[in-house]
């Protein structure tokens, strides 16, 4: 009945202007925990704030069984192949000859080494770069969760994908998190590709950049870019070094192709 005259009061608010207050009126819960069927129905809720109901709600809701995607698959190894030396990979063997080509920096004709000679300065800023994206991940991952606990956070691995793994029986409510997820993923790539590749402004009233300038621009942006690849493969326990790495093998394969230094053939690792 209390319940129901607060409803009243609240429902009558756009025409007396009179707030009800929920926080001090509400009746107080006579225990602290919650029946399962009202538990989210979805994977990693917290099994302690909730008791097991004997209704049939209960007994309905038990009957859906979700399984946990972290569990892993039958008949499927999960063992590693083996660790690589940090850039001894097929990708960096690969690219860093179109790289050293391009940027036409010195090296050893002996060293087949994909690193190279880069300044403090490239370091310093992929470093820079890095932890900059470590705090927006970590942003993303506990804000776009299906459950909104302290300790559920998504995957590095569901963030590039763009989509949730959590099973949920309310799809929509699921699709709605996935969207804003992928929008907030997208704006910190942006952001990242613009911190990497200098942009130059034009107004109305400035010339637009010339083609000797745009491809001092990229260049710019490809030594950065490939600054970066380097300094996540040497940084591998870093936290999300490989989505950073992936994103800045992206610029690096992005300004190639703009400075016309990627191949004309179609070419794979090991075959042409």
């Amino acid at each position: 009945m209390k319940l129901a005259g607060l409803c009243s009061e609240a429902v009558d608010y756009a025409k007396n202007g009179n707030p009800v207050d929920i926080h001090n009126n509400l009746p107080k819960l006579l225990i602290k925990f919650k029946p399962d069927w009202h538990k989210a129905e979805v994977t990693g809720a917290r099994e302690l704030d909730y008791y097991v109901s004997d209704r049939a709600l209960g007994e309905m809701f038990r009957n859906i069984k979700l399984h946990d995607p972290k569990e892993p698959i039958e008949d499927r190894s999960v063992e590693g192949s083996g660790g690589t030396a940090p850039l001894e990979d097929p990708i960096s063997r690969k690219v860093a000859p179109l790289v050293r080509s391009t940027l036409k920096t010195t090296r050893d004709q002996d060293d087949d080494s994909a690193d190279s000679d880069w300044s403090d300065t490239d370091t310093g800023h992929a470093e820079q770069l890095h932890a900059h994206y470590v705090r927006e991940m970590r942003f993303i991952c506990m804000t776009h969760t299906l459950v909104d606990a302290p300790d559920v956070r998504l995957t590095e691995e569901e963030v590039v994908l763009g989509t949730i793994l959590a099973n949920c029986t309310q799809a929509r409510w699921r699709q709605d998190r996935s969207y804003r997820m992928k929008l907030h993923a997208e704006e910190l790539v942006n952001d990242i590709r613009t911190q990497i590749v200098p942009q130059r402004e034009t107004g109305e009233e400035e010339e637009q950049p010339t083609e000797e300038q745009l491809h001092g621009q990229l260049r710019i942006g490809l030594r950065r870019a490939w600054a970066a690849w380097c300094w996540a493969q040497n940084h591998q326990d870093e936290d999300y070094f490989e989505s950073f790495a992936l994103l800045a093998l992206g610029i690096v394969f992005d300004c190639l192709k703009r400075l016309g230094a990627l191949p004309e053939n179609e070419i794979t690792f090991g075959k042409k």
